[in-house]
């Protein structure tokens, strides 16, 4: 029986993943919508501390959008590198690009948070699309995405990137991090109007200034860690209406360029997600280590037909990241490790629960944010 009860668990959160990733993709939905009568003005954020690497390629492709009205600004969040010099290099070619250098952070801010905050207040466009310092864009993307907000009069639009393929390892972690956080905030639902369900995406957040400026934007958010999700989470529990497509090809990043990098990538985020509880950390990690790996114990342990339902969770289970590795164009040889991937994501968990509170805060980019400050200002 408790197979069975996990198969249909597994069914109802995973299932409807293969309609997200299959059918709403943007570039397919956008071909089928008319044109707006008029394309309103973009303003796109671009926030980047130490990106010299990556910065001049993501704001290429941004100059090379084949979108009408377009505003980019660069935000040189206190750069090391050659960061702002590239921006400022590229801002003389093109007068579309404007640069925002910033040099101290002030209390009570992330920094990314204040860099994002301070790009927005520059902007004039009635649209403002957020993204990051390493993404690269198609040049339809932006007109294909603006297609799509008029004809479903949405108010907010976040779109998951496909990826740009790393090590074996890397990959896998990474993509067994997309499953958990597409099925946890139940992304099937982020369309209706149940607040419960929301989402929001560092690569492809483009939403209404208007709605940005009432709800507050990032001076709502100002050391909530989680900042593209919270951004989300804010407009959806304003009312507004809200949708999560898939870009694929339109945009692309290489989110961490290492197995060890994606470890460290979710160290800043894990325990901020369990609101830097620990209780919260030992409820989750006890109901992960049921729900995902009882199928295989089941499995392993029980003879013939009682193990069926045990069967069938882990076909969905695997057959789903298998399918989620594919469209990511990571490739389906990095199924049999879900297992080992599942574990390692409990130990990321654990791993940035025991680093924050050893650290009495969260480090990023050099500066480092105490807790006491971050538990007080999450928005919940």
């Amino acid at each position: 029986m408790c197979g069975w009860v996990l198969f249909a668990f597994w069914t109802f959160l995973l299932l409807p993943l293969w309609i997200i990733v299959g059918r709403w993709r943007l570039k397919s939905l956008a071909l089928r919508l008319p044109a707006p009568a008029e394309w309103p003005a973009v303003a796109i954020v671009v926030p980047a501390r130490d990106e010299a690497a990556m910065i001049e390629e993501a704001l290429r492709s941004l100059l090379s959008l084949d979108y009408p009205q377009l505003e980019i600004i660069a935000v040189d969040d206190r750069s090391q590198d050659a960061t702002g010099a590239v921006m400022d290099r590229l801002a003389a070619e093109d007068a579309r690009l404007k640069v925002v250098h910033v040099t101290e952070l002030p209390a009570g801010w992330l920094g990314k948070n204040y860099a994002m905050h301070r790009g927005a207040a520059v902007a004039r466009a009635p649209w403002l699309l957020f993204t990051d310092g390493d993404v690269v864009f198609a040049p339809e993307t932006v007109r294909l995405a603006m297609k799509c907000v008029a004809a479903r009069r949405l108010d907010h639009l976040c779109m998951n990137p496909g990826l740009v393929p790393g090590t074996y390892w890397e990959n896998a972690l990474t993509v067994c991090f997309g499953l958990i956080f597409f099925a946890g905030f139940l992304a099937w639902l982020v369309p209706t109007r149940w607040k419960g369900a929301y989402c929001g995406i560092g690569a492809f957040n483009l939403v209404r200034t208007s709605v940005y400026r009432e709800v507050g934007g990032f001076e709502r958010l100002r050391l909530d860690v989680l900042d593209d999700v919270k951004l989300g989470k804010l407009i959806k529990h304003s009312g507004f209406r809200q949708q999560l497509l898939v870009g694929e090809d339109l945009i692309r990043v290489r989110w961490q360029h290492s197995f060890w990098g994606v470890v460290r990538g979710l160290e800043k985020n894990s325990f901020a997600a369990l609101h830097y509880s620990v209780r919260e950390l030992v409820t989750t990690t006890a109901i992960l280590l049921v729900v995902f790996l009882t199928p295989y114990a089941g499995l392993a342990l029980l003879p013939g037909q009682a193990a069926w339902g045990y069967v069938g969770s882990l076909v969905v289970l695997h057959a789903t990241y298998a399918f989620l590795a594919v469209r990511a164009n990571v490739g389906a040889r990095v199924a049999p490790v879900l297992p080992a991937m599942l574990l390692m994501f409990i130990y990321v968990m654990w791993r940035s629960a025991v680093v924050t509170l050893k650290q009495g805060g969260v480090r990023w980019r050099d500066t480092l944010y105490p807790l006491d400050e971050l538990r007080r200002n999450q928005f919940r």
